[in-house]
């Protein structure tokens, strides 16, 4: 009768354990699954936000870049009226609004910036004679209303997104190149990944615009002058950077290069 009892309670015990191990294994699936669909809902989110980054970096490096040609333009300009250049500078306050409506309507205050300088505007181009003084003054409006924009636009993403790796490529004119593999911030401009990867000397010009500093050395080397440039995927061709390398955001999986040309 006591061996019946044994026989029975570890029959129970048997039958306990391997509920109890059904159930673990059930649970731990559920969980990996659980755990499979949040990893993947993650890795969408990340691409979005990595896409989304890539089209607010690209339309900045862009806008900035026509700002620079015609910032450019005002400097060299010879004469009393600036009044030649108000047809580019049209096609410029277009293209903010274009690539900018979604942040103009998102932010009120930036919205009514850019009506004011939309008024500006008109009341300058339809005088016969503009003056550097205008033109310089819409300028400046353009330039501290885009930076805004930009700005806004990016800091959407930053908080969602911490880091984008980029590659840098050290070109000395000595026909010696040294490559650099970083992750970085958000935000992050060409010069400060430079600093990061390099030491490097600079000079800051007030009236270069976007961006005040000029490479003169990177890790000592100074014998020509330091120019940088980008790699256009699409194009498949290094583009000579418009802009200061200050004023370049860095985009993710960005390809760039500093070459020293005598």
């Amino acid at each position: 009768m006591v061996e019946k009892r044994i026989l029975v309670f570890t029959t129970l015990s048997m039958l306990v354990l391997l509920s109890i191990s059904a159930g673990s294994a059930a649970y731990y699936y559920m969980e990996q699954n659980r755990y499979a669909e949040q990893l993947q809902e993650k890795q969408q989110l990340l691409t979005m936000l990595t896409e989304n980054y890539d089209v607010a970096v690209s339309k900045r490096n862009l806008l900035g870049g026509d700002y620079s040609l015609l910032f450019g333009e005002y400097q060299r300009f010879v004469g009393e009226n600036y009044s030649a250049l108000i047809g580019e500078y049209d096609v410029l306050l277009l293209n903010l609004r274009g690539n900018y409506t979604s942040a103009l309507n998102a932010f009120p205050e930036l919205n009514e910036s850019y009506n004011l300088l939309l008024s500006e505007f008109q009341l300058i181009s339809q005088k016969g004679t503009v003056t550097k003084a205008e033109f310089g003054s819409l300028l400046d409006g353009f330039y501290r209303l885009f930076t805004s924009l930009a700005m806004r636009e990016l800091d959407s993403y930053t908080g969602e997104l911490n880091l984008i790796d980029v590659r840098l490529s050290i070109n000395y004119s000595n026909s010696s190149t040294e490559w650099h593999n970083v992750s970085v911030s958000l935000g992050t401009t060409l010069f400060e990944l430079t600093r990061e990867v390099a030491e490097v000397e600079y000079s800051y010009d007030p009236t270069m615009e976007p961006g005040h500093i000029l490479v003169s050395s990177i890790n000592n080397y100074a014998d020509g002058f330091w120019v940088w440039y980008y790699w256009d995927t699409a194009a498949s061709v290094w583009v000579f950077g418009p802009v200061g390398c200050d004023a370049w955001i860095l985009r993710n999986n960005g390809v760039y290069n500093w070459t020293c040309i005598k």
